[in-house]
């Protein structure tokens, strides 16, 4: 019986664990400080932070055969309150007006501790990544979602500036980054305490590492696994996504075997994204000022400055759960080349359409021509004397979107300190996370911009809390 209890707490008796992997159950046995699961921007900016404020051994585990997660993958787009940027383009912002727009349109289901100190600590983050060698645009955007122009630009596309940054400055320093490593069971020793993990490592040999001070969970959501997916929303099991492939939830469930609570799992985000049957996802929609949704009919049907979650079930309720976004030759020159390159392969896989006027770009999108110019020319009435650009610079550009799971809102729950609880609310020593792993920050529905701040803000904090309370 001993035995068997001392088997499961080391994870063999987790179904994470291939049983292939049994026999050399024993294989290696390591130790370290510091370890992160997870090599997203979280996970990133956790190594870079603690190897500035720590000098044992800090090892990054990630499961895929590169580095990044979904802020590689991302917009990039980062809000934080920086009167830098914001002043000379006159906006004014306030850590209370970003605490409110997270709150407040999340429906007030996020947990105020977390969101102040997000709030309160991002611009803290915005300095320190820029210290850190991050480069942005010098000018701030309100894209789709965000309800407000706060979100910097980063020099580099999507999340590349962070995750090359980071990841350089925690080497540089000393951390070690181990890719093609699947945690399979996290470890508490009989105080309590989270004490190690044990994970695959490249040639599929299981290891068992000691942890000195700290592990840090940012192994990202779930948005990948369609069987977690359909558990907590069996609407969504459908849809595509545009998540990256590392976002399965196992390390979520592992947590959870160690005591860790889940929390809001139900709230999941969608974007417009790759449609059923698409090849390539047109991102025509980041921007908010310059683009519009059309449906089947050539109709305009929503507010595209609404909430995300209003948005996705607006879309959701159209012919075929379908729509178009159209923007025109301005709106598509000021997208990055990444962006203009993809739509340039979605004209050529039927995800995207161009035409020299709006009779041309509807009869290639195959919905009335009349319909669509009744619609750009009302949107174009609509917003004059307001900061949107006007859909009227040819050529015109279109994308066949549908909702696509986007990013997973609830995960382990967490304090202030980024240290993770148990369902009575107490810290499990040893034991942080970050990023989109965690629950609690963003409630019903997450505002734009606010992936990418929490990810690296509370990347930050965890590494801080790691190293100051062990």
């Amino acid at each position: 019986m001993i035995r068997r209890k001392f088997l499961y707490a080391l994870g063999a008796a987790s179904p994470f664990l291939p049983a292939s992997s049994f026999a050399s159950f024993f294989n290696r046995t390591e130790e370290a400080g510091i370890v992160i699961v997870g090599a997203g921007g979280a996970g990133l900016a956790a190594a870079a932070r603690a190897s500035e404020l720590y000098k044992g051994k800090i090892i990054v585990l990630e499961k895929q055969s590169k580095i990044g997660g979904n802020t590689l993958i991302s917009g990039g787009y980062l809000g934080v309150v920086d009167p830098k940027r914001q002043t000379p383009l006159q906006i004014i912002d306030s850590e209370e007006k970003h605490f409110q727009d997270i709150y407040v349109k999340g429906d007030c289901r996020g947990d105020p501790e977390l969101i102040r100190t997000l709030v309160r600590n991002a611009p803290r983050m915005l300095k320190w990544i820029e210290s850190q060698g991050v480069q942005f645009q010098n000018s701030v955007i309100e894209i789709y979602g965000s309800h407000f122009p706060r979100c910097h630009i980063p020099s580099l596309p999507n999340g590349l500036g962070y995750i090359n940054t980071l990841s350089e400055k925690a080497m540089e320093r000393g951390a070690e980054i181990r890719k093609n490593c699947q945690v399979t069971a996290l470890i508490r020793d009989k105080s309590g305490r989270l004490s190690g993990l044990q994970y695959l490592d490249a040639n599929n040999k299981l290891v068992t590492l000691r942890v000195k001070n700290a592990v840090i969970l940012s192994g990202g959501g779930f948005g990948s696994n369609p069987d977690l997916v359909t558990k907590y929303d069996p609407r969504l099991s459908h849809l595509t996504h545009n998540t990256g492939p590392g976002s399965t939830g196992e390390l979520l469930l592992a947590a959870e075997k160690v005591g860790c609570e889940l929390i809001q799992m139900e709230n999941i985000q969608c974007l417009p994204g790759v449609h059923p049957t698409g090849k390539i996802r047109v991102r025509f929609h980041n921007d908010v000022s310059r683009f519009i949704l059309v449906n089947a009919e050539g109709n305009r049907f929503t507010d595209e400055g609404a909430r995300r979650d209003l948005l996705k079930e607006a879309v959701l309720a159209q012919p075929g759960k379908m729509c178009f976004s159209v923007i025109d030759n301005d709106g598509f020159e000021s997208y990055d080349l990444l962006m203009r390159r993809d739509a340039i392969r979605g004209i050529e896989t039927g995800d995207a359409f161009k035409g020299e006027t709006l009779d041309e770009l509807a009869l290639k999108m195959g919905v009335p021509g009349e319909n669509l110019k009744n619609a750009v020319n009302a949107y174009n009435k609509a917003i004059e004397g307001t900061v949107n650009h006007p859909i009227i610079q040819p050529p015109f550009w279109a994308a066949r979107t549908s909702m696509s799971i986007h990013y997973t809102m609830g995960g382990l729950k967490i304090n202030s300190r980024a240290q993770c609880l148990d369902a009575q609310g107490e810290v499990i020593s040893g034991l942080y996370a970050a990023g989109e792993c965690t629950g609690g920050i963003h409630g019903n529905n997450r505002i734009g911009g606010n992936g990418i701040c929490d990810a690296l803000t509370y990347g930050m904090i965890a590494a801080e809390s790691a190293v100051s309370t062990n």
